[in-house]
């Protein structure tokens, strides 16, 4: 067993008064480090792979289905989300999505954008998106 002498003793004490606080902040950092990248990592396995989120076959509303066509078909879809009453979409080709199909089967109007189109549907957007997509 080692025992210390009151001088060593000392010593000890006044080394960890002098240096204690930058130990406790860097213990504290390496925690707050950890917590981070865990967050992080737990952000990005949650995140899904756009192109894998479409369903095989399933049986849909006459509308929907009309609707899906408008857009050109399921392969035409390469990732979707929903946002209130928009269903934002990516597509393959936008040349061949069918305005007046869409307008004609429940879309009240729709955006284009560079990158993506939105469908506006006032009345069931959650269902036709779960229809669609879930």
């Amino acid at each position: 067993m080692l025992i210390l002498e009151d001088s060593q003793t000392n010593a000890f004490n006044e080394w960890l008064r002098s240096y204690g606080i930058y130990i406790a902040l860097g213990i504290a950092g390496v925690v707050f480090l950890t917590v981070l990248v865990l967050f992080i990592i737990a952000l990005i396995k949650r995140k899904k792979d756009p192109t894998s989120v479409l369903p095989k076959e399933i049986k849909l509303s006459a509308n929907t289905s009309k609707i899906l066509e408008g857009l050109g078909g399921r392969e035409n879809i390469v990732a979707h989300s929903l946002n209130g009453s928009r269903i934002v979409l990516m597509l393959n080709n936008y040349n061949i999505v069918d305005e007046k199909m869409l307008n004609e089967n429940g879309v009240d109007s729709l955006i284009k954008m560079s990158n993506k189109i939105t469908l506006v549907i006032k009345r069931d957007a959650s269902k036709i998106y779960k229809e669609l997509f879930l």
